[in-house]
């Protein structure tokens, strides 16, 4: 069965690095296993997630700043009416 290394070790005498896929017999796989060292590997098929490049299906998303809104034009106040002065009476 095939493994995925996920810790730099020696396997039956080789340097395998993380990431690297070896196909051991059970018992060395029980060990590592046990020890964290490997996972099994798993073949399935394997997708597609550049976005933007010539083999992408995608294009990219355009993140940006969002526009304010415009400002709404000032209204002019209507000056106010003064009201008559009081006029004294002598």
């Amino acid at each position: 069965m095939k493994y995925e290394v996920v810790k730099g070790c020696r396997i039956k005498g080789q340097t395998c690095r993380p990431g690297d896929v070896v196909d051991i017999d059970q018992v060395t796989a029980k060990d590592l296993l046990g020890i964290g060292r490997i996972t099994p590997h798993d073949e399935s098929k394997t997708e597609n997630r550049a976005v933007g490049l010539e083999t992408s299906n995608e294009k990219p998303k355009k993140r940006g700043r969002t526009k304010k809104a415009a400002p709404e034009p000032e209204v002019e106040a209507k000056p106010e009416v003064e009201a008559e002065p009081e006029v004294e009476a002598e």
